[in-house]
């Protein structure tokens, strides 16, 4: 039987709706990532600006700004600020972007919640092509759902939000508030937060 009308604009806005969040999602995990030259470029400061535009995000938009307009390295300012903030703030770091420090209780990374969220992604189809950090890294998580938001996969998307990344993220995002000082950072955590809330 063939689809009606109704049926196949459905069908566009959900394909719509897949490819625009997982181009988020992938965005997002951009941000997240150790900066470097490659992709830490005007480009992506040009979307960052466009993307809390479009939300309306007055306040993020005009500290993005700020921070552009008096930086005049970017990408040293970033891995700094990223050094600092995710792998060394001696005595220790201050913001680890991982689920097991989160979920496990012994504050330690490559624990039960990193297989589990292995065996989440090997389950969907996926795995790992940089064995660089711990599957439950927040870059990978959120590339996950990038990869599952493309294939409108919103079932698996889903209850991976709710099962491994809300429980861990909010925690996350909790100490971020008192941490993350760089404007790029704080917008970015937010926005993430932004987009894996349940009601989004």
């Amino acid at each position: 039987m063939p689809m009606s009308n109704q049926e196949i604009d459905q069908e566009d806005a959900s394909v719509t709706e897949a490819a625009t969040l997982g181009s988020v999602y992938g965005f997002l995990a951009l941000t997240m990532r150790y900066p470097d030259a490659e992709f830490c470029t005007a480009a992506l400061f040009d979307t960052l600006e466009s993307l809390l535009a479009s939300l309306d995000w007055p306040k993020e938009l005009a500290a993005i700004r700020a921070w552009r307009q008096r930086t005049a390295d970017p990408l040293d300012d970033l891995k700094t600020a990223y050094t600092g903030l995710f792998i060394t703030a001696a005595p220790r770091t201050t913001l680890p972007p991982y689920a097991s420090v989160y979920l496990d209780g012994d504050g330690t990374i490559y624990g039960r919640t990193t297989e589990r969220t292995r065996d989440f992604y090997r389950a969907c189809g996926f795995d790992l092509s940089d064995e660089t950090e711990p599957a439950d890294h927040l870059r990978f998580e959120l590339e996950f759902l990038a990869a599952l938001a493309g294939e409108a996969r919103f079932d698996d998307e889903e209850r991976f939000l709710r099962t491994l990344f809300r429980p861990w993220f909010a925690l996350f995002l909790e100490r971020s508030m008192q941490e993350a000082r760089h404007p790029f950072y704080q917008v970015s955590i937010r926005l993430i937060d932004f987009f894996t809330k349940e009601d989004q």
